[in-house]
């Protein structure tokens, strides 16, 4: 029998013992693996869950850094203007001031119930339940989350109109679960801070509505051309319909889309049994065929988007006067007006402001054969008011444009004498009434030459100051300026009315005389000057608004209250104020003169003849006019008196049927006759040729007593002709506009009737001994030079 080896068998046991422990190691090793991971997995997630809960309750006293009263928000800007018949107690909304957002709030109570109920019933039905945040419909957005982070935009859903009110105020619209639960939280603590009433008025003043409105009254204001406290059911429907979709849902650009909104709006407040079946029938018929005006409410004045002149104005000086208050930049100040809701109360004289707008605008001032030639137009009351303001000719069309009136510089010409020479020389004591002035010309005028030269080519050696300023000559203007000095003549200029337009180099006898200046000045800057000729001699600095307030009614600049300058007597200017009535009845100023008004004013041609101005006031407003070309180059004879025409044109139609009045002159400013020929006061029986003038009582000149080598007889003259008279052969520096040139009549008080040089000169001699005994000299006193010398002495 054979033996059988199992040993073989023996160790295949072994081998199999051996596989299954490999497999349970296996097993072991996986199980700890998915052990180990799981473990990780949960402490990762115990960990991040206590790191989000721990954030989530990080975020709990997440708020909103806002006072719901006082938001930081844009809000349109109001002018106001005075009511009918000029009533600055019944000030009236003339013009909206705002970039891309119009907003006007308006406050809680004056929001009609169905606007309240329309925006509830569509965007938060449970709005008056819960406490920031419904929970509800927070939970169901949360189902979308994914798909919302995988499109990358959209929005959450279930937004109250708390959380709205919150995103609209930060301006937080971040797509994120950081951003979501800070609104949560953020909501959350608003509600304890403020009652409903306060979030829902807050979120109807400050979301946006469509076209550039945020807000529910500039909503109505848009749409039906209402105030919202006006707005019916169906219109409060339409205007709840826009939130969604500001854009798809404007009622100007997608009118049947804004109806089915509005419809579904008008279900949602009928199924909430906000309104009755009724008012549901009527609203929904109503929106049928709903109209939307697309303009602003009736109690705005003027909403045209091209301001007028005026209230351009008004715009630069407010920014201005918020740049001082505030320290801020120009482009603060913008913001400010643009978005600050300021309330700002104009100084425009509506009525004047149309008339000169009209005038300037009527085809028949300004001749139809020169349709090129400008000018500026700026008229004042006698406290600084500025009544109205013309920049150019011709229709504006746009805004913040360069104007004439208030920003150009031109050359005044002779217009400036009353302010620069004879109104502080009188102050001065210089000159009075009728004190004699050498017209003749100084022997280095320019490039070695003498000058400067009259309009009318000559030279009528001594004479009173009546007579030159009545007839505007230049070289007796620069002879009283040369006693004044020019350095008298600038300060007086910046320091006592205001000129900033000036430069270092106009401290000269051609700038201050004869007003050829460096740069020249606005027409702002010479109206406001020749105030002081109708109110006693007080400069006002000129304003276009009284006072603003911001957007809760706190004053923050105010003009009313402003203190004058005293800029030369009360006195000084009554005699200067009858200089220039002189000038009306008899002078350069006749076309301007206005029958039965007491007027005064001064023309102005500068000496190449590109510039032409009149200035002057009745007692109801003083106005300045330029008129000229954009770019510089001479008037024809027909364009130089368009100043005056259109000066006098616009106040007689401002004047027409206003009470007649006069002017508060000082008294002590008494009406004396003065001797032509000495310029001191008419000795009766002696003096040949007198006329009327006006002196200080306390500052009277000596009575004539000199030998006029005449029969006696009195001749009083209301106006005569310069008693001497020579060619300067000069003409290119003509000084003033005279439309014609007058026949050189002789003085009537001459022994002959006429002027050889031989009596000329004997005069001459005579009113030079004349004017010696009246005080023509500078006075003992040279404390008005300020140490100054004008370079010509």
């Amino acid at each position: 029998m054979r033996k059988t080896d199992i040993s073989k068998y023996a160790g295949g046991r072994n081998v199999d013992k051996e596989n299954v422990s490999t497999a349970k190691s296996v097993f072991k090793m996986i199980l700890r693996c998915i052990t180990t991971i799981i473990t990780v997995f949960v402490i990762a997630g115990a960990i991040v869950s206590v790191s989000l809960f721990s954030y989530i309750y990080s975020m709990k006293n997440e708020s909103v850094d806002y006072d719901l009263h006082k938001l930081q928000l844009n809000y349109t800007s109001f002018i106001y203007v005075n009511g009918p018949n000029d009533d600055a107690s019944n000030p009236v909304k003339y013009q909206s001031l705002y970039s891309s957002e119009n907003r006007i709030w308006v406050d809680y109570d004056k929001i009609p119930k169905a606007m309240k109920d329309a925006i509830v019933a569509i965007e938060d039905k449970r709005f008056w339940e819960h406490k920031g945040v419904d929970w509800k419909r927070t939970f169901g957005a949360a189902i979308n989350l994914f798909d919302i982070f995988q499109s990358n935009g959209g929005s959450y859903g279930g937004s109250t109109i708390t959380q709205q009110l919150i995103k609209n105020i930060t301006g937080d619209n971040e797509v994120s679960l950081t951003r979501k639960v800070k609104e949560i939280f953020r909501a959350l603590n608003l509600e304890k801070k403020y009652s409903k009433e306060e979030i829902l008025g807050a979120y109807l003043n400050v979301v946006p509505f469509g076209s550039g409105c945020n807000g529910v009254q500039t909503a109505a204001n848009l749409y039906f051309g209402k105030n919202i406290q006006d707005c019916d059911i169906a219109q409060c429907a339409a205007i709840a319909g826009i939130t969604q979709n500001p854009t798809a849902y404007s009622p100007l650009t997608h009118p049947e889309k804004n109806k089915d909104r509005q419809q579904t709006v008008l279900k949602a407040m009928h199924d909430q049994g906000k309104i009755t079946d009724e008012e549901y029938q009527a609203a929904v018929k109503e929106s049928e065929n709903m109209k939307f005006v697309g303009k602003k409410a009736e109690d705005v004045v003027d909403e045209n988007s091209v301001w007028n002149w005026y209230t351009e104005a008004v715009f630069e000086d407010v920014k201005n006067s918020l740049m001082e208050t505030y320290s801020c930049s120009s482009d603060k100040a913008i913001d400010m007006i643009y978005h600050g809701g300021l309330k700002i109360y104009s100084a425009v004289n509506s009525d004047l402001q149309e008339t000169a707008e009209n005038v300037f605008n009527d085809g028949k001032t300004f001749p139809s054969a020169y349709p090129n030639l400008q000018g500026g137009y700026v008229a004042m009351d006698y406290n600084g008011r500025v009544l109205a303001i013309v920049g150019s000719k011709g229709k504006k069309e746009s805004n913040r444009l360069f104007d004439l009136a208030t920003d150009a510089k031109r050359q005044p010409g002779s217009s400036i004498k009353p302010l620069a020479v004879y109104g502080p020389a009188v102050n001065a004591g210089l000159i009075n009434y009728s004190s004699l002035v050498n017209d003749e010309p100084l022997p280095n005028w320019k490039n070695g030459q003498p000058g400067p030269a009259n309009w009318d080519n000559r030279y009528h050696g001594i004479i009173t100051v009546e007579k030159a300023l009545e007839q505007s000559y230049n070289a007796a203007s620069v002879q009283v300026d040369k006693m004044l000095t020019p350095n008298v003549s600038f300060n007086f200029l910046r320091e006592k009315l205001g000129f900033t337009s000036l430069e270092p180099a106009d401290n000269t006898l051609a700038a201050m005389a004869v007003g050829g200046m460096t740069q020249g000045i606005t027409v702002k800057e010479m109206t406001a000057g020749f105030q002081m000729f109708g109110n006693g001699g007080k400069f006002y600095k000129p304003y276009t608004f009284y006072y603003i307030q911001d957007h809760d009614g706190n004053v923050i600049v105010d003009n009313r209250n402003e203190v004058p300058v005293q800029s030369i007597s009360s006195s000084a200017a009554t005699v200067v104020h009858k200089l220039l009535n002189n000038v009306m009845a008899h002078g350069t100023g006749i076309a301007a003169n206005i029958s039965g008004w007491d007027v005064f004013g001064k023309t102005g041609t500068t000496n190449d003849n590109k510039d032409s101005w009149f200035v002057g006031g009745t007692p109801y407003a003083v106005a300045g006019v330029w008129t000229g070309y954009r770019t510089p180059k001479v008037l024809t004879k027909y364009e130089t008196p368009v100043a005056k025409t259109v000066w006098k044109n616009i106040m007689t139609q401002y004047l027409k049927g206003k009470e007649k009045k006069e002017f508060d002159l000082d008294q002590n400013v008494r009406p004396f006759k003065f001797c032509v020929e000495s310029g001191l006061l008419a000795n009766p029986g002696v003096c040949t040729e007198t006329k009327t003038g006006w002196y200080d009582i306390n500052k009277l000149p000596a009575t004539c007593n000199i030998d006029h080598g005449g029969s006696g007889s009195e001749t009083d003259s209301s106006s005569s002709a310069a008693g001497n008279s020579s060619s300067t052969g000069d003409s290119s520096q003509a000084g003033d506009d005279f439309p014609e040139l007058p026949s050189q009549q002789p003085d009537s008080g001459t022994e002959s009737g006429t002027h050889s040089s031989e009596t000329s000169s004997k005069g001459n001699k005579n009113s030079s001994k004349a004017s010696s005994r009246q005080g023509v000299s500078k006075p003992d006193d040279q404390s008005w030079r300020q140490d100054s010398i004008s370079p010509d002495e």
